[in-house]
């Protein structure tokens, strides 16, 4: 789970990243939790960068919470979880939070637990929503069905782990977006899978051969040097 939290008071950005640290299951990873003071920091990193939730303070001295919340709602094509975290605790001030896209608003000072079950709650709802949305997807003449984690190319199936499918579809619903090598191992790999190989290469190399991820059917893999890989949509020039 990867969380951006956004307050300018150091003593709050730290009682949240000790509470949320409390939050992982028995076996699961710890969450991967960033930090910031300024809105437009964490803006910048939005726009490179993939987040599970979003932890926003209100009142900030330069871009604030509402502010960037309000961005990503516009922005992004699947926007992370959010919620407000702010003395702001007016009527008026949560319906406007809540109106401009957030998932759940809590007050300063905050109650650790509270916190913890708001979360939950908001993440919750979040998986849920996704296993509603397992469906079919197409792109050109790839189809992912998430019922049978099965790929299709012209409806004859593509064999594939389970793993190979989540990853490819994790870059396809993400088209044209960098993904961090850090997220998708965080994503898809327990830790010590990571420190013993390099498994993220091979898939991403298996996905290429496997799916055709190449210019003549349309799709372009991208490593990024130092950072991750990127899938973008080719337009072939007619003949």
């Amino acid at each position: 789970m990867r969380v951006a939290i956004l307050d300018d008071e150091p003593a709050e950005l730290r009682r949240v990243e000790q509470t949320l640290l409390q939050m992982a299951e028995p076996g699961e990873d710890a969450w991967s939790l960033q930090s910031f003071a300024r809105g437009e920091d964490l803006l910048r990193e939005l726009r490179r960068e993939t987040y599970d939730l979003l932890i926003l303070d209100w009142q900030l001295p330069d871009l604030s919470g509402l502010e960037l919340l309000r961005w990503t709602r516009e922005h992004m094509d699947a926007p992370p979880s959010a919620i407000m975290l702010t003395s702001r605790d007016t009527e008026s001030d949560i319906v406007q939070a809540l109106n401009t896209g957030a998932d759940d608003y809590v007050s300063k000072p905050f109650r650790p637990n509270e916190l913890k079950a708001r979360v939950a709650a908001v993440l919750r709802r979040q998986s849920q929503q996704r296993n509603a949305a397992a469906e079919v997807l197409s792109f050109n003449d790839l189809t992912f069905v998430d019922a049978e984690l099965t790929v299709n190319r012209s409806g004859s199936p593509i064999v594939m782990t389970e793993r190979e499918y989540r990853l490819a579809k994790c870059l396809f619903t993400n088209l044209g977006r960098p993904l961090s090598r850090e997220y998708l191992y965080q994503r898809f790999w327990p830790h010590e899978e990571i420190e013993s190989s390099r498994p993220l290469d091979t898939h991403i190399y298996r996905l290429r051969n496997k799916l055709g991820l190449t210019a003549d059917r349309g799709w372009q893999l991208l490593t990024i040097y130092g950072y991750g890989y990127r899938l973008e949509s080719v337009v072939t020039a007619p003949e």
